[in-house]
């Protein structure tokens, strides 16, 4: 276990300031970004899934795949990792075993959401469990944990699916249980993050793609944000310089297909739109 990235996470999480985390996918990675200055990085599961399975993000990765992956991202460096444990891979008992496997891989902090995954029959692509099950799932994350530095945060997607009173209800629901903090996905405007910043003491983590004016960095660690996320650009442009040296290689012409964006790549080799034609035969309308 990685108690010195343990450490450093909860001085990060006890002092007044917020910073930029950044996407890491694998050893190299790690060691790039902890190189460069980053107080913390994350593994994201949909990065996880198309590094072991060349899959969308759609619940096909499996707990021991994440495992496995974070271990080797997490061994290489001290940076600070938070891990996305989905919805736990299952019920409370199973949110247990996802804490404990992810504590002993030496991951510093996880996320724990609530959703419904993977996604049931017949049901919209973003479903939320209610409240009091996302409650004991927290519990059970709470109770499952060895290490007391190694940090646990309820991500709500609820922003998504429920206005901001709901989400209001869920954080406060979250904040009460003795976890170490929230994650918020989807925030996009400064006024929610006011309203939601005097609802909890906790620290926040925000995840919110693209450009998105929340305030400063001063502003933002003032109303306890720790941790600020924008995406997997990292990863996205990694695997557009892979295509591009693997053109120039082949056709000594590196310009061939200059517009594909990482994005686009992805979604092409990961096989997304076959994928979506099997969720709508197989689960429901995609």
């Amino acid at each position: 276990m990685n108690n010195i990235s343990r450490k450093r996470m909860r001085q990060l999480l006890e002092t007044e300031q917020c910073v930029t985390c950044a996407s890491v996918f694998d050893p190299l990675s790690i060691r790039m970004a902890n190189d460069i200055g980053f107080k913390v990085g994350i593994l994201g599961g949909s990065v996880a899934s198309l590094m072991n399975l060349g899959a969308p993000d759609i619940s096909l990765l499996t707990l021991s795949e994440l495992t496995d992956q974070a271990r080797r991202v997490c061994s290489a460096a001290n940076l600070p990792v938070v891990v996305d444990g989905d919805s736990g891979y299952g019920n409370s008992l199973n949110v247990m075993r996802t804490v404990a496997d992810l504590e002993h891989a030496g991951t510093a902090m996880i996320t724990l959401e609530d959703t419904v995954l993977p996604r049931p029959h017949s049901q919209p692509p973003m479903s939320l469990t209610s409240i009091d099950e996302a409650k004991d799932k927290l519990r059970a994350a709470l109770k499952a944990r060895t290490d007391p530095e190694f940090a646990i945060f309820a991500r709500t997607h609820a922003l998504e699916q429920q206005s901001l009173d709901q989400l209001i209800e869920r954080v406060k629901a979250y904040s009460q249980l003795g976890i170490d903090g929230i994650c918020i996905f989807g925030l996009k405007e400064k006024e929610k993050l006011a309203l939601l910043s005097e609802v909890t003491d906790l620290p926040l983590m925000l995840i919110s793609y693209g450009e998105v004016d929340l305030g400063t960095p001063d502003t933002m660690a003032a109303q306890n944000v720790r941790i600020r996320f924008s995406g997997h650009q990292a990863y996205e442009d990694a695997v557009k310089a892979v295509y591009q040296s693997l053109i120039q290689l082949y056709s000594n012409d590196a310009n061939l297909h200059p517009g594909r964006s990482g994005k686009d790549l992805i979604s092409h080799y990961a096989e997304t739109r076959r994928f979506s034609e099997m969720i709508s035969e197989y689960v429901g309308v995609a």
